[in-house]
């Protein structure tokens, strides 16, 4: 009669775990649902938590040569504050703000002859004779003191000095007045021409009293 063997527990058939075979169907699971997923469309509305699609980049343009940037702001180069004026638009203005020369008053006076003039007498006739009424006479006659120093040059001895005198009839309006009576001592050829052609220009101011006649008289004396 055969020895019947016993058998090895190692030869034994172990019982098939079921966590094993959970496990592997689990996984079978969670493959189908992700294939799902990828493949669901994505126009999904916002109350399901989906995102709206993003469109597409556009590739970026080929920019021409020398052609400024897309969006680029263009910056016009300002003016440097510091920077030196050029000499054309420095000059214009020096320019015109170079004063017109002056007369050298000195150089006047030494021009004109060495001899004083001033006033010995005003009487208006019918008065008054006030200074109110003499002013306008004495403003209008004294700033040609130098034009009558200018007749000293016609008289025969400048060294010696003398008087002049005339009357002159000036309108109520002023302007030039008649000169007439010249009278004078002094000796010279042109001399009294030249004294009654300077009483002549001036252009006197209105009188205080209307018409007025005046005699007037001016003293020559040499320096």
């Amino acid at each position: 009669m055969p020895t019947l063997l016993k058998s090895s527990p190692l030869s034994e058939p172990r019982p098939r775990h079921r966590s094993g075979w959970s496990v592997t169907a689990l996984a079978l699971s969670l493959s189908v649902l992700t294939s799902a997923s990828c493949s669901t469309p994505s126009s999904t509305t916002a109350t399901e938590g989906s995102h709206a699609p993003v469109p597409p980049i556009a590739p970026p343009a080929t920019a021409l040569p020398g052609a400024p940037a897309p969006g680029a702001a263009s910056v016009v180069p300002s003016a440097d504050p510091n920077a030196a004026p050029s000499p054309a638009a420095s000059a214009a203005p020096a320019e015109e703000a170079a004063p017109a020369p002056t007369a050298d008053p000195a150089a006047a006076e030494a021009s004109l002859p060495d001899v004083k003039v001033t006033n010995i007498g005003m009487h208006i006739g019918g008065g008054p004779h006030d200074a109110v009424t003499k002013a306008p006479i004495k403003l209008s006659v004294e700033p040609h003191f130098d034009d009558l120093r200018r007749c000293w040059t016609h008289v025969t001895d400048p060294k010696k000095g003398g008087d002049f005198g005339v009357d002159l009839r000036i309108e109520r309006e002023g302007g030039k007045a008649q000169v007439t009576k010249p009278r004078t001592a002094l000796k010279g050829e042109g001399f009294s021409a030249c004294v009654v052609g300077v009483f002549e220009k001036i252009d006197f101011r209105k009188p205080k009293g209307g018409t007025t006649v005046v005699s007037y008289s001016i003293r020559f004396t040499p320096r």
